[in-house]
């Protein structure tokens, strides 16, 4: 299985560049807190560039609906949930629908899995700040530091196997300039979109 493919196949190619897949989620059930100043719709503020756009919708009162629109008009879906861990909020978020080729053998889909995506969270209002992570920065740190957290490579990728616990562990050392994660992007609200309810699945 290659991990980039499985990204793709989700129409969120766009975010792997910055991201790195985990077999678990970033969160336990007691981390995950809900913030109503995430829901409605955020785009990026590149000018002379057409925006990137994240939309949040509520599904329950500890998940929400994210649909990513990329420049080029592609989306991806997404389950995604808020969560704190100290002081710090983050976004684990994993595909919510993967859609494969209509072509492909059942069995090729069949042994592909979403893998969760962890984003740093540093302001939710009145701009929505998101820091990715520092994919290089990661590379290197775990070539010099292999026992450091459990993950394998998957053709050029990594893949994080390490428990929720130890993910915890790792990405609350690391949060220090110039180290898991990149320096934010802004995020700005679309006063012009009306939040809306994804009802519970």
């Amino acid at each position: 299985m290659k991990i980039r493919n499985v990204i793709a196949l989700a129409g969120a190619a766009v975010l792997f560049s910055a991201c790195i897949p985990s077999v678990n989620p970033f969160y336990t059930e007691k981390d995950v807190v809900f913030d109503p100043r995430l829901t409605g719709e955020w785009q990026t503020q590149e000018k002379n560039k057409t925006p990137e756009v994240w939309k949040f919708e509520n599904v329950t009162n500890t998940c929400y609906h994210l649909t990513i629109t990329d420049k080029d008009g592609k989306q991806g879906e997404f389950e995604a949930h808020l969560l704190k861990l100290k002081q710090e909020h983050f976004l684990d978020i994993i595909p919510a629908d993967c859609k494969y080729a209509t072509n492909q053998a059942d069995l090729v889909a069949a042994s592909m899995f979403p893998g969760h995506l962890l984003l740093r969270v540093p302001q939710l209002a009145p701009e929505l700040k998101l820091a990715f992570f520092d994919f290089d920065w990661l590379e290197k740190y775990l070539k010099a530091n292999p026992q450091a957290l459990a993950h394998r490579h998957e053709d050029k990728s990594i893949l994080l196997t390490a428990g929720t616990r130890d993910l915890q562990r790792f990405v609350l050392k690391h949060l220090g300039k110039d180290e898991l994660f990149k320096e934010p992007e802004d995020f700005a609200r679309n006063t012009n979109a009306i939040p809306g309810t994804v009802p519970p699945q």
